[in-house]
């Protein structure tokens, strides 16, 4: 009876295993390459002018696609590139200071889910990797597994195979975009536990054939 028993509950860790690193169907989309390095609605530019704290920031992009910025007023950034933007800025900023020297960096504003110690909305560099933005979250809990990152928009998974070293920009991240981490396999979550039944239930045999 020992014996039977020992079987049946490896047969059920290797059975419950497959079944829990199942993934859902996935609607796979590659990255737009214009949309990647340019700004979009709801991003964020840092605006960084040297010595003019007064007009430097970070200044949201709108729905309709525009931004405020101090002396400028409204204007329309979406589609422009932070280097084109920045060039841009320079010229009309030329017009109420002496040689300006302007920096712009583009933000993606992006949800972190899942299993991360602090889930929580990141603007983030558009430049860093997908683990960088994890990392901003704290990382991943003990149950997490930084193999299985989805990358959901407006209620719809578009990845499922973003790798920790993909920058945010190559993955087609966007602004309004869920980063959700999952769990590691059930196997491997209850690894140490079956290994320590099956230890006890093998002496148990090995005791009552004796």
């Amino acid at each position: 009876m020992l014996r039977s028993l020992g079987v049946a509950l490896l047969f059920l860790a290797t059975a419950a295993a497959p079944a829990s690193a199942q993934t859902p169907p996935v609607v796979s989309s590659a990255p737009n390459a214009s949309s990647a390095t340019s700004l979009l609605p709801g991003d964020v530019i840092r605006i960084q002018i040297w010595r003019e704290e007064g007009l430097s920031g970070d200044f949201q992009v709108d729905e309709s696609g525009e931004v405020v910025l101090p002396l400028l007023g409204r204007k329309p950034v979406v589609g422009v590139s932070p280097e084109t933007l920045r060039e841009q800025l320079t010229e009309e900023y030329d017009q109420y200071l002496v040689n300006p020297s302007v920096n712009v960096t583009l933000l993606r504003r992006v949800t972190v889910m899942g299993e991360v110690r602090v889930p929580g909305l990141y603007p983030v560099d558009a430049t860093v990797s997908v683990a960088q933005l994890i990392a901003l979250a704290q990382g991943v809990t003990p149950d997490g597994d930084v193999n299985r990152i989805t990358l959901v928009r407006e209620g719809r998974t578009i990845r499922t195979d973003l790798a920790g070293t993909m920058a945010i920009t190559d993955a087609g991240i966007r602004s309004g975009d869920r980063l959700l981490v999952g769990k590691r396999s059930w196997m491997s979550r209850n690894l140490s536990s079956l290994a320590w039944i099956t230890s006890i239930v093998t002496n148990l045999v090995l005791l009552v054939s004796r």
